[in-house]
């Protein structure tokens, strides 16, 4: 199971941001940074400031800066954002029922491992990405 590449994007942006957070970021040096390409990258950062994420300065020397605490930006509330977490609470083999009553036959096996995931988005913040030993960014 993978993140969609916009969950991917908007993480390492925000993790990028996140280590200097009153620091400005232009798209263009985010683009470059972090390999992303730069017409994608200006929607996506549309929309993390739309959902209060970042906030963005205008003119020459603009850009933008993460505009709340770290520890109040989940990664959960990130992917949301995106892409829906729709995705990560669907059945692993893509039927549209599949509960205790109508399981597939990976069901048993999925079910665990699926709330662990969804656990796991929920309590990892953006300031524990930033603390996190692994850097690779691009």
């Amino acid at each position: 199971m993978r993140l969609f590449k916009s969950s991917e994007y908007a993480i390492r942006c925000l993790v990028y941001m996140a280590a200097d957070p009153d620091e400005l970021c232009p798209v263009k040096r985010l683009a470059a940074e972090l390999d992303i390409p730069f017409k994608f990258l200006g929607r996506l950062m549309g929309r993390l400031r739309e959902a209060g994420f970042v906030e963005s300065v205008r003119g020459k020397n603009g850009g933008y800066r993460i505009a709340k605490p770290l520890q109040e930006i989940r990664m959960e509330q990130i992917v949301d954002t995106v892409e829906g977490l729709e995705t990560y609470d669907r059945c692993i083999l893509g039927f549209e029922r599949c509960d205790e009553k109508n399981p597939c036959p990976m069901h048993e096996f999925w079910t665990g491992p699926k709330e662990s995931i969804q656990q796991m988005m929920a309590d990892v913040t953006l300031a524990d990405m930033v603390k996190s030993k692994g850097k690779k960014l691009s």
